[in-house]
Protein backbone atom coordinates (compact mmCIF):
# COMPACT_ATOMS: atom_id res chain seq x y z
CA UNK A 1 0.00 0.00 0.00
CA UNK A 2 2.85 2.36 0.82
CA UNK A 3 4.41 1.71 -2.58
CA UNK A 4 1.09 2.41 -4.31
CA UNK A 5 0.74 5.70 -2.43
CA UNK A 6 4.26 6.72 -3.49
CA UNK A 7 3.54 5.85 -7.13
CA UNK A 8 0.25 7.77 -7.02
CA UNK A 9 2.02 10.82 -5.61
CA UNK A 10 4.72 10.55 -8.28
CA UNK A 11 2.22 10.45 -11.16
CA UNK A 12 0.28 13.38 -9.68
CA UNK A 13 3.52 15.36 -9.48
CA UNK A 14 4.46 14.50 -13.06
CA UNK A 15 0.98 15.49 -14.28
CA UNK A 16 1.46 18.93 -12.76
CA UNK A 17 5.03 19.32 -14.02
CA UNK A 18 4.51 18.28 -17.66
CA UNK A 19 2.26 21.24 -18.61
CA UNK A 20 4.82 23.60 -17.08
CA UNK A 21 7.61 21.91 -19.06
CA UNK A 22 5.60 22.32 -22.28
CA UNK A 23 5.03 25.99 -21.52
CA UNK A 24 8.74 26.46 -20.68
CA UNK A 25 9.67 24.69 -23.93
CA UNK A 26 7.55 27.13 -25.93
CA UNK A 27 9.27 30.12 -24.34
CA UNK A 28 12.81 28.77 -24.67
CA UNK A 29 12.37 27.60 -28.29
CA UNK A 30 11.81 31.14 -29.51
CA UNK A 31 13.65 34.02 -31.16
CA UNK A 32 13.13 37.78 -31.52
CA UNK A 33 10.75 38.75 -34.29
CA UNK A 34 12.55 40.15 -37.34
CA UNK A 35 11.98 43.89 -37.21
CA UNK A 36 10.22 45.42 -40.20
CA UNK A 37 9.74 49.15 -40.51
CA UNK A 38 6.00 49.79 -40.50
CA UNK A 39 6.29 53.42 -39.44
CA UNK A 40 4.44 56.13 -41.37
CA UNK A 41 2.04 53.55 -42.75
CA UNK A 42 -1.72 53.59 -42.65
CA UNK A 43 -3.26 50.59 -40.89
CA UNK A 44 -1.69 47.60 -39.18
CA UNK A 45 0.07 44.47 -40.47
CA UNK A 46 -1.67 42.38 -37.79
CA UNK A 47 -5.01 40.62 -37.76
CA UNK A 48 -5.61 42.45 -34.47
CA UNK A 49 -3.45 45.35 -33.38
CA UNK A 50 -3.83 44.37 -29.71
CA UNK A 51 -2.52 41.15 -28.18
CA UNK A 52 -5.08 38.34 -27.93
CA UNK A 53 -4.94 35.40 -25.54
CA UNK A 54 -4.70 32.05 -27.23
CA UNK A 55 -3.19 28.60 -27.55
CA UNK A 56 -0.66 27.18 -30.00
CA UNK A 57 0.47 23.72 -31.08
CA UNK A 58 3.83 23.37 -32.79
CA UNK A 59 4.65 20.84 -35.51
CA UNK A 60 6.59 18.81 -32.93
CA UNK A 61 3.42 18.42 -30.82
CA UNK A 62 4.41 20.86 -28.06
CA UNK A 63 1.54 23.08 -26.95
CA UNK A 64 0.82 25.51 -24.15
CA UNK A 65 -1.51 24.72 -21.28
CA UNK A 66 -1.89 28.28 -20.03
CA UNK A 67 -3.09 30.97 -22.50
CA UNK A 68 -0.40 33.06 -24.17
CA UNK A 69 -0.59 36.55 -25.66
CA UNK A 70 -0.51 36.16 -29.46
CA UNK A 71 -0.49 38.25 -32.63
CA UNK A 72 -0.81 37.17 -36.27
CA UNK A 73 1.11 39.23 -38.83
CA UNK A 74 -0.89 38.98 -42.07
CA UNK A 75 1.92 40.41 -44.20
CA UNK A 76 4.49 37.70 -43.53
CA UNK A 77 2.27 34.97 -41.96
CA UNK A 78 4.09 34.95 -38.62
CA UNK A 79 2.37 34.17 -35.33
CA UNK A 80 4.26 35.85 -32.51
CA UNK A 81 3.83 35.90 -28.75
CA UNK A 82 4.59 38.28 -25.91
CA UNK A 83 7.20 37.29 -23.33
CA UNK A 84 5.45 38.01 -20.03
CA UNK A 85 8.76 38.65 -18.27
CA UNK A 86 10.31 41.12 -20.73
CA UNK A 87 7.35 42.28 -22.82
CA UNK A 88 9.37 41.40 -25.94
CA UNK A 89 7.65 40.16 -29.09
CA UNK A 90 9.01 36.73 -29.99
CA UNK A 91 8.33 34.08 -32.60
CA UNK A 92 8.63 30.31 -32.35
CA UNK A 93 11.68 28.47 -33.65
CA UNK A 94 9.65 25.32 -34.37
CA UNK A 95 6.88 26.06 -36.92
CA UNK A 96 3.35 26.51 -35.60
CA UNK A 97 0.91 23.84 -36.77
CA UNK A 98 -2.24 25.50 -35.44
CA UNK A 99 -3.41 28.13 -32.99
CA UNK A 100 -6.57 29.63 -31.54
CA UNK A 101 -7.37 33.19 -30.50
CA UNK A 102 -9.81 33.69 -27.63
CA UNK A 103 -11.81 36.85 -28.24
CA UNK A 104 -14.34 38.77 -26.19
CA UNK A 105 -17.76 37.29 -25.42
CA UNK A 106 -16.33 33.75 -25.60
CA UNK A 107 -15.69 33.77 -29.35
CA UNK A 108 -12.74 31.74 -30.64
CA UNK A 109 -10.97 31.83 -34.00
CA UNK A 110 -9.01 28.75 -35.02
CA UNK A 111 -6.19 28.71 -37.59
CA UNK A 112 -4.19 25.89 -39.16
CA UNK A 113 -1.26 25.50 -41.53
CA UNK A 114 -0.19 22.51 -43.60
CA UNK A 115 -2.90 22.67 -46.26
CA UNK A 116 -1.76 21.26 -49.60
CA UNK A 117 -3.07 21.42 -53.15
CA UNK A 118 -4.56 24.90 -52.75
CA UNK A 119 -3.36 27.07 -55.61
CA UNK A 120 -1.36 30.06 -54.47
CA UNK A 121 -1.31 28.95 -50.83
CA UNK A 122 1.96 27.75 -49.29
CA UNK A 123 1.74 24.85 -46.80
CA UNK A 124 3.17 27.20 -44.17
CA UNK A 125 0.33 29.71 -44.61
CA UNK A 126 -2.34 30.01 -41.92
CA UNK A 127 -5.98 29.58 -42.88
CA UNK A 128 -8.88 30.08 -40.53
CA UNK A 129 -11.02 26.97 -40.12
CA UNK A 130 -14.69 27.98 -40.19
CA UNK A 131 -15.98 24.41 -40.51
CA UNK A 132 -14.14 21.12 -40.20
CA UNK A 133 -15.38 17.74 -41.38
CA UNK A 134 -15.83 15.90 -44.68
CA UNK A 135 -16.15 19.41 -46.08
CA UNK A 136 -13.88 22.13 -44.73
CA UNK A 137 -14.64 25.81 -45.05
CA UNK A 138 -11.43 27.80 -44.87
CA UNK A 139 -10.79 31.53 -44.89
CA UNK A 140 -7.55 33.09 -46.03
CA UNK A 141 -6.70 36.60 -44.86
CA UNK A 142 -3.48 38.27 -45.91
CA UNK A 143 -2.23 41.82 -46.28
CA UNK A 144 0.01 43.43 -48.85
CA UNK A 145 1.82 46.75 -48.68
CA UNK A 146 0.60 49.15 -51.34
CA UNK A 147 2.72 52.14 -52.36
CA UNK A 148 1.64 55.17 -54.32
CA UNK A 149 3.09 58.60 -54.89
CA UNK A 150 0.45 61.33 -55.03
CA UNK A 151 0.79 63.87 -57.81
CA UNK A 152 2.91 66.79 -56.63
CA UNK A 153 4.27 64.90 -53.61
CA UNK A 154 7.94 64.04 -53.11
CA UNK A 155 7.15 61.10 -50.84
CA UNK A 156 5.32 57.83 -51.31
CA UNK A 157 2.30 56.82 -49.28
CA UNK A 158 2.27 53.27 -47.97
CA UNK A 159 -0.78 51.45 -46.71
CA UNK A 160 -1.90 47.91 -45.91
CA UNK A 161 -4.49 46.32 -48.17
CA UNK A 162 -6.26 43.24 -46.83
CA UNK A 163 -7.37 40.44 -49.15
CA UNK A 164 -9.82 37.68 -48.26
CA UNK A 165 -10.61 34.38 -49.98
CA UNK A 166 -12.81 31.46 -48.98
CA UNK A 167 -12.05 27.84 -49.89
CA UNK A 168 -14.24 24.77 -49.68
CA UNK A 169 -12.20 21.58 -49.43
CA UNK A 170 -13.90 18.25 -50.16
CA UNK A 171 -11.96 15.00 -50.64
CA UNK A 172 -8.73 16.99 -50.72
CA UNK A 173 -9.90 19.22 -53.58
CA UNK A 174 -10.10 22.95 -52.86
CA UNK A 175 -12.61 25.21 -54.59
CA UNK A 176 -12.64 28.98 -54.29
CA UNK A 177 -16.09 30.11 -53.16
CA UNK A 178 -17.73 33.44 -52.46
CA UNK A 179 -19.52 34.25 -49.23
CA UNK A 180 -22.94 34.11 -50.83
CA UNK A 181 -25.79 31.65 -51.28
CA UNK A 182 -25.31 30.96 -54.99
CA UNK A 183 -21.61 30.16 -54.76
CA UNK A 184 -21.86 27.92 -51.69
CA UNK A 185 -24.86 25.98 -52.96
CA UNK A 186 -23.12 25.41 -56.28
CA UNK A 187 -20.09 23.98 -54.47
CA UNK A 188 -22.35 21.80 -52.27
CA UNK A 189 -24.71 20.83 -55.09
CA UNK A 190 -25.07 17.17 -54.01
CA UNK A 191 -27.14 18.31 -51.00
CA UNK A 192 -28.66 21.47 -52.48
CA UNK A 193 -32.29 20.58 -51.72
CA UNK A 194 -31.61 20.00 -48.01
CA UNK A 195 -29.44 23.12 -47.83
CA UNK A 196 -32.15 25.22 -49.51
CA UNK A 197 -34.57 24.13 -46.79
CA UNK A 198 -32.02 24.87 -44.07
CA UNK A 199 -31.36 28.34 -45.47
CA UNK A 200 -35.06 29.17 -45.76
CA UNK A 201 -35.66 28.17 -42.15
CA UNK A 202 -32.53 29.66 -40.57
CA UNK A 203 -32.11 32.89 -42.57
CA UNK A 204 -28.32 32.68 -42.77
CA UNK A 205 -26.39 35.96 -42.80
CA UNK A 206 -23.75 35.40 -45.47
CA UNK A 207 -21.68 38.28 -44.10
CA UNK A 208 -21.12 36.31 -40.88
CA UNK A 209 -18.25 33.82 -40.91
CA UNK A 210 -19.81 32.04 -37.94
CA UNK A 211 -23.05 31.44 -39.83
CA UNK A 212 -21.20 30.39 -42.98
CA UNK A 213 -19.42 27.82 -40.86
CA UNK A 214 -22.73 26.58 -39.43
CA UNK A 215 -24.09 26.08 -42.94
CA UNK A 216 -21.15 23.81 -43.84
CA UNK A 217 -21.42 22.15 -40.41
CA UNK A 218 -25.00 21.25 -41.34
CA UNK A 219 -23.87 19.94 -44.72
CA UNK A 220 -21.44 17.66 -42.90
CA UNK A 221 -24.34 16.05 -41.01
CA UNK A 222 -26.23 15.08 -44.17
Amino acid sequence: MKTLRILAAYFCLMASVLPLKAQFKLYTDSKPVMLIDYTNMEGTPYLYEDWQTGNVTLTNGVSNKEPMLLKLNLVNDVISFKDNATGQELEFVVPVQEFSLNLVAGATRHFKSGFKNIDGIAPTAFLEVLSDGKAQLLKRNNKIIFEQQPIGSATKERTFIEKTKYYLVIDGKATVVKADRKSLLAALADKQSALDTYLNVNKINFKSDTQLGKLVDYYNTL
